[in-house]
């Protein structure tokens, strides 16, 4: 149970099964109060490798909202990994998908595993793969290594052949190399970290969501477009932090902007004044700000205390995207809020007219999982994991253009080579395993501190 200062709220319960106690500083939640007509229940998972963030309206729940627990710096340091594949498993003639996503997450994991059972099912009325239904088992991730590999455990003793998920990026590292190392293939829906990108998966691993570092590369485009010269950036000081910078950084070589300077803070700083100053000092017309909502914010407040007339652009990163406290934003000098642009992995259509089929925050990315592995299957005429694997890339790219299981194995029984691109209209995986497009959303805030979506862009790698 957490207590604040609206009253005790159990935040195993209101936030999908979380375990507060065993997160600890990097996934951590708190319970906070908000405002806002109906109420609004923010679950927001954040950690300095993996940040999504869900946000649903919720009725009965008071004024109370779970989110992070601060951007507190992260000590933690992943080391060097090493992955002993087994030998490749033969084709039995029977595809069985593995469901590992937080069942208990109403927000994010169980959209997610509503939309992969969809694609099952709908695999199965459109014929199924090999000639046979797919079988799919599901089990719960979780919040924690320890419930994740519980249920790795499980689905590897019913001899999965795939596995969608995990969810987390954190969960991602501590136990892919379980997954991996038994010859099962796994692809990830939401695991966006940057870390993940030199994973030594033995090529079974692959994600719908794209990677930090096509953010990365989405950043360096704005900042570009703006027709500066001259970009400082500044981020939190961890390996979360760094890494992002060294990547958008990277991303902006070549280009008409240059890097004027890289400033550093960190989550221990009270007083923000003096990096907010040399951010200034540093003549940049664009600044570059990656961080946590919290310490974003934070330095935005210390931002707004000076005169930021020569500043033309801020540039925010996705974790920065759904303010815990919108209303620190809305007490920004609007001039200063008006300059703020962020980017977002799309997660939803931007079109609420024509939502995606199925909904639900990064639904589609589950979905994506799904259809791709059937279809390399259906491809690859196996349902062994490497041979699934050596199709993924293959179907999702360069050929006749389809969008349903059923119209892409109608052409690829036709002798054509398909391009998968699922409900969003864009699903491309390069052959890392990393979508090499992707669309972002562009945000910004409106007076009320909340974001808003400009336009969707699509970059590519």
């Amino acid at each position: 149970m957490v207590r604040t200062r609206g009253g005790p709220f159990d935040c195993e319960s209101i936030c999908g099964g979380i375990d507060v106690e065993s997160i600890g500083r990097t996934d951590g939640l708190t319970i906070l109060p908000t405002s806002g007509e109906p109420p609004l229940l923010r679950c927001i998972l954040v950690t300095h490798a993996h940040r999504l963030i869900a946000v649903a309206l919720a009725a009965g729940l008071g004024a109370a909202a779970c989110s992070s627990g601060g951007d507190a710096v992260s000590t933690t340091t992943i080391a060097a990994t090493t992955t002993t594949i087994a030998p490749q498993a033969d084709s039995d003639g029977r595809l069985v998908v593995g469901i590992l996503l937080p069942t208990g997450d109403t927000v994010l994991g169980a959209p997610m595993v509503s939309a992969a059972e969809l694609a099952i099912e709908r695999i199965n009325v459109a014929g199924g793969v090999l000639g046979r239904p797919v079988r799919s088992i599901v089990a719960d991730e979780g919040s924690t290594a320890g419930s994740a590999t519980t249920a790795i455990r499980s689905l590897l003793a019913q001899d999965v052949d795939v596995i969608v998920g995990p969810g987390s990026s954190t969960i991602a590292l501590s136990t892919l190399g379980e997954i991996v190392s038994s010859g099962t293939l796994a692809c990830s829906p939401t695991a966006s970290a940057l870390a993940l990108d030199g994973f030594p998966d033995g090529g079974l691993f692959f994600r719908t969501v794209p990677s930090d570092s096509l953010q990365a590369r989405a950043i360096a485009d704005v900042a570009d477009q703006t027709g500066a010269l001259e970009a400082t950036i500044v981020h939190i000081d961890d390996s979360y932090g760094r890494d992002f910078a060294d990547n958008v950084e990277a991303s902006m070589a070549g280009g008409s902007i240059s890097v004027a300077e890289r400033i550093m803070f960190t989550g221990r700083d009270d007083d923000l004044s003096d990096e907010a100053r040399q951010l200034l000092d540093s003549g940049a017309q664009v600044a570059i700000v990656l961080a946590g909502d919290d310490d974003g914010t934070r330095f935005l407040e210390a931002l707004g205390e000076l005169d930021t007339s020569a500043l033309s652009t801020v540039v925010v990163n996705d974790a920065m995207r759904k303010p815990v406290t919108p209303e620190r934003i809305a007490g920004l000098d609007a001039d200063l809020r008006n300059k703020i642009v962020g980017l977002s992995p799309q997660a939803e259509s931007a079109d609420p007219d024509a939502p995606f089929d199925p909904p639900g925050l990064f639904a589609t990315n589950a979905y994506d999982c799904v259809n791709l592995i059937a279809l390399s299957a259906v491809r690859a005429d196996s349902d062994a994991p490497n041979d699934i694997a050596a199709q993924i890339s293959s179907v999702s790219s360069s050929g006749s253009a389809c969008r349903t299981f059923a119209d892409c194995v109608t052409a690829i029984n036709g002798g054509l080579q398909v391009d998968y691109n699922g409900p969003s209209g864009l699903t491309e995986i390069s052959r890392s395993g990393d979508p090499s497009r992707a669309a972002f959303d562009r945000f910004v805030y409106d007076s009320d501190g909340k974001d808003a979506l400009d336009r969707t862009i699509v970059v590519g790698l």
